[in-house]
């Protein structure tokens, strides 16, 4: 499996190659970077920060580095963007936090951030943590872009009225990487789908309920017409996160590097409105279709946020080694 997919890389590459030709004998000494995306832009809010990453590197870097766009899941499929990454098919890469856990255990904690900004920003020491976590597996980190704390975050969204988490118990719910820990610890039955088979599964009552950040396009799937209640109880940050691959970054002058990094400030800045207003948005038509949106009473609530973290930090345990889980525990709790 691994060498079918080298070989499909290797002709990813020769295609991204053959497409900058024409990029490449440019009189300037301009360098350009590949970048692909696990959304196509336009499609999503999360989708539309690596656009404005891209924006911003252009705007900044005129006549000294530009972003190309190649493409999303139409170029390497969302699952496979993080290896490929790696092997330098592409050099820039956006996509949810939780994507690259697989090559990078542990490299989403920032979901677990109560910070404005989920790693601090550039040249922070939380920052500085997550590079030297990404760089032994060949990917420099950029920054994970997202809303403030609790808006455009994770939320569960059933068929059935939720007062507590214990009604969940026993429920088969729709998840994410990240929020299978949650699901699993409330006694729930976890299933994996992808979220264009979610409005069937609701539809035909195979699943119960699912978990989704709703700012991110939630009406455009449709799902409203199949789902009764949102449970108004946010959990991580969701958003997006950037990376590189490292050799291209290592290339780079320090000063296309300070492009780059001052390019993320500006998107995780920028970030913070954009999916409050999608969030808005996306709330607002979900009740106008009809369903209702559950608060919970703050003991409920307490508890819910507690299963949350709890069982997100014991598997960060197991991936992280002890120091690691120490560091980032105490950088998280600042």
């Amino acid at each position: 499996m691994f060498a079918m997919r080298s070989f499909a890389w290797s002709l990813s590459a020769a295609a991204f190659g053959l497409a900058l030709l024409g990029t490449a004998a440019q009189a300037d000494d301009t360098v350009t970077l590949k970048m692909v995306g696990a959304w196509a832009h336009g499609f999503s809010p999360t989708a539309d920060v690596g656009k404005n990453f891209m924006d911003n590197v252009n705007r900044l870097g005129e006549g000294k580095v530009k972003i190309q766009y190649m493409g999303a899941d139409e170029v390497i499929p969302p699952f496979d963007q993080p290896e490929a990454l790696v092997n330098g098919v592409f050099d820039v890469w956006y996509g949810a936090p939780n994507y690259f856990t697989g090559v990078v255990p542990g490299g989403d904690i920032t979901e677990l951030s109560t910070h404005l900004t989920p790693d601090d920003g550039p040249g922070s020491e939380l920052h500085d943590f997550l590079v030297k976590l990404y760089e032994p597996k060949g990917v420099r980190y950029l920054g994970h872009a997202t809303g403030e704390p609790g808006v455009g975050t994770h939320y569960v969204s059933t068929q059935f009225p939720v007062t507590s988490i214990d009604d969940l118990k026993g429920k088969k719910l729709r998840v994410t990487p990240v929020t299978r820990h949650f699901v699993q610890s409330a006694g729930a039955e976890s299933v994996t789908l992808p979220p264009g088979d979610i409005f069937l599964a609701m539809d035909r009552r195979t699943v119960d309920g699912f978990t989704w950040p709703v700012a991110d396009a939630f009406t455009r799937y449709g799902w409203q017409e199949v789902t009764k209640y949102m449970i108004d109880q946010p959990m991580y940050r969701s958003g997006a996160s950037i990376a590189m691959n490292l050799d291209k970054w290592d290339s780079l002058t320090p000063e296309t590097q300070g492009i780059l990094l001052e390019a993320m400030k500006e998107t995780q800045e920028w970030t913070r409105a954009w999916f409050a207003k999608n969030l808005a948005e996306q709330v607002g038509l979900m009740q106008k279709a009809g369903m209702q949106v559950l608060k919970l009473s703050e003991p409920e609530a307490e508890r819910w946020n507690a299963t949350a973290k709890d069982s997100l930090w014991a598997y960060y345990k197991t991936v992280l080694s002890a120091e690691q889980f120490e560091t980032a525990q105490r950088l998280l709790a600042k």
